[in-house]
């Protein structure tokens, strides 16, 4: 935050009293540095006249926005991935098709699995499997909140919410649509949502 003090007039004991107000709001050395840095800024106003104002440069505002969409976009990356997108056998509905086909089509084409690959596939989309519900859960929501950081608030939690909708959203197109989805995958979307609701319910105390 820098100070503009070019706007600061009137008596000694005037001009005196908003110097030191300054001083600390401004801070000094590497603080300061890095508070201007920022874009941010300070104008005490005239004795007698409006106010001290504070404003943010368009830049730092463009540069938070571009970073929101970027934690968008990673968000939908990361639920393509994990539920199944494009990424074949790293995707939980790439294991609930193979545990429940077994003859043949699924997502992705259509294919053969023998016995061993379909009881691994129900394995691994079981109540404790690493495609279950509550464990893709997990992986999705803690790289909500990798990105989102400490402290997050509603508002960066409910654009991570929209970037997890448009990758399940992503992944349900594949199928034709979100009914035609794996029974798994539709408790995921659910387990999801819920974790969000309670994540932004717990920001809504702290704030």
């Amino acid at each position: 935050m820098s100070i503009n003090t070019g706007k600061v007039s009137g008596s000694g004991a005037t001009q005196a009293y908003y110097q030191n107000l300054n001083a600390k709001r401004n801070g000094s050395g590497a603080a300061q540095e890095a508070k201007a840095a920022a874009g941010d800024s300070y104008s005490a106003g005239d004795a007698g006249g409006p106010k001290g104002v504070y404003s943010k440069d368009a830049a730092s505002v463009q540069k938070l926005w571009e970073m929101a969409e970027a934690r968008t976009a990673s968000m939908r990356g990361a639920v393509e991935s994990m539920v199944g997108g494009t990424s074949g056998p790293n995707g939980q509905t790439f294991w609930a098709s193979a545990a429940t086909s077994g003859t043949g089509t699924s997502y992705a084409g259509s294919f053969l699995v023998d016995k061993a690959t379909q009881d691994k596939a129900k394995e691994l989309i079981s109540e404790d499997g690493y495609f279950g519900v509550k464990k893709t859960t997990e992986r999705i929501m803690d790289f909500a909140k990798a990105l989102a950081g400490s402290g997050a608030d509603e508002k960066t939690i409910e654009k991570l919410r929209g970037g997890a909708k448009a990758g399940f959203d992503y992944v349900a197109n594949l199928f034709g649509g979100f009914d035609k989805l794996p029974d798994v995958t539709k408790d995921t979307y659910d387990a999801v949502m819920k974790s969000f609701d309670d994540w932004a319910s717990g920001a809504k105390v702290t704030a």
